[in-house]
């Protein structure tokens, strides 16, 4: 069997544990893992967020040291709350919306040190048939004129009704109370809850099919 091409990773939450022990089964596969935003707040464990960043910091700058093609990280609605905490002269609202969303603001200096690698991540990614995003998009409207708050934000109406992309759309951001995968024709919803769960998914795709 071929190795998959891509690996998308659901909200990670600062679960250091969970990601280390899914991330060992696709060394060497020679994948593109694909994380799908979120990686901070709320972590379970101590440090939990401190340690995601810098194993994820550690894995995109020598992917190939690990049997990887590549490690995309794209941005989720905590990277940025925490981004608008870290601005200068925030509002009080912007940081206490951070603060009341999980976050622990032991991890300022870090992320201030690397401030830059948060204020490029990515919105989306697009791999094959398959497009990449935290939360989702807005149904019916074209991917160049998407906003960026829906795409890192919204629920419905993306979560009940197809979408009209010539994508299948590969999102975290939402779980489910069972917390399992959510797979459509339109879509397919990955966050399976780990801070809550203990359930941290990586799907492996294929741009051609799953």
């Amino acid at each position: 069997m071929n190795p998959p091409e891509a690996v998308a990773i659901g909200d990670v939450h600062g679960c250091a544990s969970l990601l280390e022990q899914e991330l060992t089964q696709h060394f060497d596969s020679g994948a593109e893992l694909i994380f799908l935003g979120d990686l901070i707040d709320r972590a379970p464990e101590a440090d939990g967020d401190r340690r995601v960043l810098e194993r994820v910091w550690q894995l995109q700058e020598n992917p190939g040291a690990y049997g990887l093609a590549a490690v995309t990280v794209l941005r989720g609605n905590h990277e940025q709350m925490l981004l608008k905490a870290m601005a200068p002269r925030a509002p009080d609202e912007d940081v206490e919306l951070w603060l009341c969303n999980g976050a622990n603001p032991d991890l300022l200096p870090l992320a201030r040190e690397r401030q830059a690698w948060f204020e490029q991540l990515p919105y989306t990614a697009i791999r094959g048939r398959y497009l990449f995003v935290h939360a989702g998009v807005r149904p019916d409207i074209r991917l160049e004129h998407q906003a960026t708050d829906d795409l890192i934000w919204i629920r419905q109406p993306f979560l009940s009704r197809p979408h009209g992309l010539p994508y299948t759309v590969v999102h975290g951001h939402t779980f489910r109370h069972d917390f399992k995968v959510t797979r459509l024709p339109h879509r397919i919803g990955i966050d399976t809850g780990a801070y809550l769960s203990g359930v941290l998914t990586c799907l492996a795709l294929s741009p051609s099919g799953r």
